[in-house]
């Protein structure tokens, strides 16, 4: 039985994952900061919003107001959607403004905070969901709590609360030691897509690789990407010729210069 697809909201992502993601299920985005992990999620609302989904977008680390200017920086107006009640930004700062000022000694009550984003969805009648990102609300504080329970138990609460098609994003520096996301990679997330900045000839590419995809064959390649006004993410020859970064050597690359070393 062929399961429904939600678009990612980029044509040539969605070409390789044979229509795009599960309708229902969670996803996961990775990536150091700059990356476009942001963009990625108001693309992929954007596009749902436009065929008439309704949507709930959770910020922790900026507030509703900034998404609302990145947006319009790209040229898309989700003011709009929020007005005709399409959609609801949430600022999730606050759930963690008491741990802050307990030092760090109070936990994060995941009970609660799904609780409320069941709220919000059911009164929105939301289909989509976005988290940017996930990895404040499952950082343990607790010595004898593993990450990898947090993370299970806050995927299984999604999951069992809401009827929405998940996207989560996690910051994931290149020289990162362990996992931030705390097995939400390796057990939870039916997809997971990787961005990154990959050196090519002295310059950064933006690249994106779909690391993992249930149910889903998917091309091992990593893909160099560019980000344009009023399209957002567009992967290099819209993956028609499936230009990997090994040939990333087109001038319409979006480069950024690497720092020369002193001589």
């Amino acid at each position: 039985m062929d399961l429904e697809r939600v678009s990612t909201g980029i044509s040539g992502l969605d070409r390789s994952l044979s229509g795009g993601l599960f309708k229902g299920r969670s996803y996961l985005v990775r990536g150091d900061a700059g990356t476009g992990k942001t963009t990625l999620c108001m693309q992929f609302l954007r596009r749902g919003l436009a065929e008439g989904e309704k949507a709930v977008y959770v910020t922790v680390d900026e507030r509703p107001a900034e998404i609302l200017h990145s947006a319009a920086s790209l040229g898309w107006d989700l003011q709009h959607s929020v007005n005709e009640k399409h959609l609801v930004i949430l600022d999730a700062s606050p759930y963690f403004s008491g741990r802050a000022a307990m030092g760090g000694e109070k936990g994060v009550d995941l009970q609660k905070i799904v609780s409320d984003l069941s709220g919000y969805a059911k009164r929105l009648e939301a289909t989509l969901l976005v988290i940017d990102p996930v990895t404040p609300m499952i950082l343990p504080t607790d010595s004898t709590i593993r990450g990898q329970d947090l993370a299970r138990s806050f995927i299984h609460l999604i999951q069992s609360q809401l009827t929405t098609t998940n996207l989560f994003t996690a910051h994931l520096p290149g020289g990162a030691t362990h996992d931030l996301t705390f097995g939400i990679e390796e057990f939870l997330a039916s997809g997971v897509f990787l961005l990154r900045m990959t050196p090519v000839e002295n310059r950064f590419v933006r690249t994106l690789t779909v690391k993992k995809m249930r149910g889903t064959p998917v091309d091992p390649n990593e893909y160099a990407f560019v980000i344009q006004n009023e399209k957002g993410i567009v992967l290099e020859g819209d993956h028609d010729e499936s230009t990997s970064v090994q040939d990333a050597t087109d001038h319409t690359l979006e480069f950024f210069e690497l720092p020369k070393k002193e001589k």
